[in-house]
């Protein structure tokens, strides 16, 4: 009886280290943070955004101000799970085109695509910078890495339809926005969606978290599986629920995916992955030299080629 009884407890305790190791990653990586470090207000450049963490940073900044100055209009929706999410709008030059950014992890509109904007002025588009769940403007407690945030892409299309009737959507995003975007293309998107612009989006949760618990926390992967199992409970969602790869390979939306071949988060075969498996009309920006999110800043005249014929593109 008494041997029993101990290993009752080992299991116990094991068990009980496992969950506290799940919560630990929950709060740390899944919880909403409205204060989070960077470099803007003093704090160091993630090494896993090398080689061009520092100089995105440096190149980005001085964006930022002017584009928060900008004459928005706020507009939001409900989502699935009755979540206010928000976003900032600003109107074009009636060219019947309407673009909605979905930004990163952790991120904001500004920090993602304030850069961007004179070259999205120049086209003439109506713009949407939507403030993902658990992020900015936006309600939420638990960050949804695309697996929940892929049905709120499906309600800011039809939001958008609602204001523009008439136009065509783009969806542009950035990291886990571009995932979302990604994720949600096998979803019933609004027949207004004309093609999606994906920049360093990745392919599913599961495969980034084994890549990250490695390299930030040198911690044998099965602790991925810990940690999902928490999540599940906590955030309501499991890491394999949305893959990009399966939701291009059946999408007819047309697509255009940029990354940097120095990706750390999105390994170029990563991203191979992602591109050869979607069967619609395609092309892909692969930048020599650049890391996580900073295409544009190393082949600017390129992407905003490629993303000017894109949506300018008879459909």
């Amino acid at each position: 009886m008494t041997a029993v009884l101990i290993v009752l407890i080992v299991i116990c305790a094991v068990l009980a280290l496992f969950y506290a190791v799940g919560m630990k990653f929950v709060r740390v990586l899944i919880l909403r943070q409205d204060n989070f470090p960077t470099p803007e207000t003093g704090a160091s450049s993630s090494s896993l955004l090398e080689p061009t963490g520092k100089a995105l940073w440096a190149h980005n900044i001085p964006y930022f101000g002017p584009f928060r100055e900008l004459p928005f209009d706020e507009i939001s929706i409900v989502s699935d799970d009755g979540l206010t999410l928000r976003a900032d709008m600003l109107r074009g030059s009636g060219t019947g085109k309407t673009v909605i950014f979905f930004h990163g992890y952790k991120s904001e509109p500004a920090c993602d695509f304030a850069a961007m904007y004179d070259f999205y002025k120049t086209l003439g588009c109506d713009l949407i910078y939507v403030h993902m769940r658990a992020h900015g403007k936006s309600d939420g407690t638990y960050i949804g890495f695309g697996a929940l945030d892929r049905y709120d892409v499906v309600q800011w299309t039809n939001k958008a339809a609602e204001l523009f009737p008439d136009n065509d959507i783009y969806l542009h995003g950035m990291s886990m926005g571009a995932a979302s975007i990604l994720q949600s293309a096998d979803l019933d998107l609004n027949k207004n969606v004309r093609g999606i612009i994906a920049d360093c989006g990745y392919s599913d949760l599961s495969t980034v978290f084994r890549n990250l618990v490695g390299k930030l926390y040198h911690l044998p992967t099965m602790f991925v599986d810990v940690f999902e199992y928490v999540n599940l409970l906590k955030a309501g969602y499991g890491f394999k629920e949305a893959s990009s790869v399966r939701s291009v390979s059946v999408t007819e939306i047309p697509l255009l995916y940029i990354c940097g071949d120095c990706d750390r988060y999105v390994p170029k075969d990563m991203a191979l992955s992602i591109f050869n498996a979607c069967k619609s009309e395609k092309k892909l920006l692969l930048v020599p030299g650049a890391g996580h999110a900073a295409s544009y800043m190393c082949a600017k005249d390129e992407y905003e080629a490629l993303v000017r014929e894109f949506i300018g593109r008879k459909n």
